[in-house]
């Protein structure tokens, strides 16, 4: 979106020298481009809240946490998840969630639904459409474990100025038990239930891998079709100099939201790869001097000299040969504060451990973090680790005994206690959430 500010400004002021007429033209001509733009700006608000709410659903899902995901839903959505039929209406949804176990997190189960890889359209009537990657981990202590994936292709509606799912519907790809891996047993997909039947049956008829369905896509080629979006719009009348100039304002007061926004999930990113290389010195130049670092309930290490010592934890500076240390983030729920100089963000990590010929690990976890902008800078602020599992590549979760998370170290010890307890799966644990329900405001949490 092309947004020359400066040069707006520079034509308010010529426009002061024109014959009235000439001037009213020229001011409306203006006022149609500043609106046009604003109409831009929505939009991109509106695709950050959609990848805010469809991420939120995945965190609420993992623990089971099903009446604020229902909450997400307008009234009269849909949802059909893999081969088990529609279920109509957000009182179904619930319904339907509850068959699926207990109302909140449950010691013994692990849930991970991720959501990843985002293609969102927004549309100016206040409808979109979105495309997505579902990745799960899922198991039962002592009884299973699975890994699964699947393509949502989703459709949301824009209530009185609230986001909200309209209709959900997740094509299930494959899935597997952890033991066998894709290679030796390929599940079928699901089927409607006879206990809980749905409200209509599949609208689609497919199977899970090993056979091969494409699933839709709501949108065409991005460059042999590109996806339009009338962004036409009228003004009636022209305005003044001082109303353009105040709109201007608040345009680039919400350009810099989005940006700040783009610059925070940029910089978790950042963080990862550092991260996966044991690139230390790197990793602690993008925390403020004033940072703190605490993850697997090591305590908190304050200040830049604390968090440098504290990554000495993990590994040597630099990578080792033989040593694998892949650090994911992904699911990113940012939210910036309205100053521009505070912000939040709830994110996962994946990481695939270990060293060649000796063992292999996956571990799972939760950011909780905050960042500030200084000097017009972002940078990380408080970086909070909260793990789900460790897990061997050869075992998985199905046999996994309670552990609690490394700890503190001695011989390298924190400036700082933990500042939260928890234990990891086999045990339930919700890291609390720095928002509320973006639809409800509900915070409350069942256990």
């Amino acid at each position: 979106m092309n947004y020359p500010k400066p040069v707006i400004l520079i034509s308010l002021l010529l426009l002061s020298s024109l014959g009235a007429a000439a001037q009213d033209d020229a001011f409306l001509a203006l006022a149609e481009d500043i609106a046009k733009a604003e109409m831009e700006i929505q939009l991109l608000e509106d695709e950050n809240e959609i990848e805010n709410l469809q991420r939120i659903f995945g965190f609420y899902i993992d623990k089971h946490q099903w009446t604020q995901a229902a909450d997400l839903f307008t009234d009269n959505a849909t949802l059909e998840q893999g081969g088990s039929g529609v279920y109509a209406g957000k009182a179904r949804i619930l319904e339907y969630f509850r068959q699926l176990g207990a109302e909140g997190p449950q010691e013994g189960i692990l849930n991970d639904h991720m959501q990843l890889q985002p293609v969102v359209h927004v549309s100016p009537d206040g409808t979109a459409k979105g495309r997505w990657h579902h990745f799960s981990q899922e198991a039962q202590l002592d009884v299973s474990h699975f890994w699964g994936t699947g393509i949502y292709e989703n459709e949301y509606l824009k209530e009185d100025g609230v986001w909200k799912i309209s209709k959900l519907h997740l094509y299930s790809t494959m899935r597997t038990p952890v033991d066998d891996g894709w290679q030796v047993t390929a599940l079928p997909r699901s089927r409607p239930g006879t206990e809980f039947p749905p409200d209509q049956p599949p609208s689609v008829d497919y199977e899970n891998y090993p056979s091969v369905y494409v699933v839709p896509f709501h949108y065409d080629n991005p460059v042999t079709a590109p996806y339009a979006v009338d962004t036409t719009v009228e003004v009636m009348s022209a305005p003044g100099a001082q109303v353009l100039a105040s709109d201007l304002d608040k345009m680039e007061h919400r350009l810099s939201r989005l940006e700040d926004a783009n610059d925070i999930e940029r910089l978790q990113t950042i963080y990862g790869y550092y991260l996966a290389r044991n690139q230390w010195d790197e990793l602690t130049g993008i925390f403020a001097a004033d940072g703190t670092i605490e993850i697997a309930m090591r305590g908190v290490y304050r200040g830049a000299a604390s968090i440098r010592r504290n990554l000495n934890l993990y590994g040597v500076q630099d990578e080792l040969p033989g040593e694998l240390h892949n650090h994911m983030q992904y699911q990113p729920v940012i939210h910036v504060a309205d100053d521009g100089l505070t912000a939040n963000l709830r994110s996962r990590a994946f990481s695939m451990m270990g060293s060649f010929g000796n063992q292999g690990r996956f571990m799972g976890g939760i950011y909780e973090n905050i960042f500030v902008k200084r000097d017009g800078q972002w940078m990380m602020f408080k970086d909070q680790q909260i793990n789900t599992y460790f897990a061997g590549t050869d075992d998985g979760w199905i046999n996994l005994r309670r552990s609690a998370p490394p700890g503190i170290t001695e011989s390298n010890p924190p400036d700082e206690p933990p500042t939260m307890q928890f234990e990891m799966y086999p045990k339930a644990f919700l890291p609390p959430y720095h928002y509320a329900n973006p639809v409800t405001g509900r915070t409350e949490v069942v256990q």
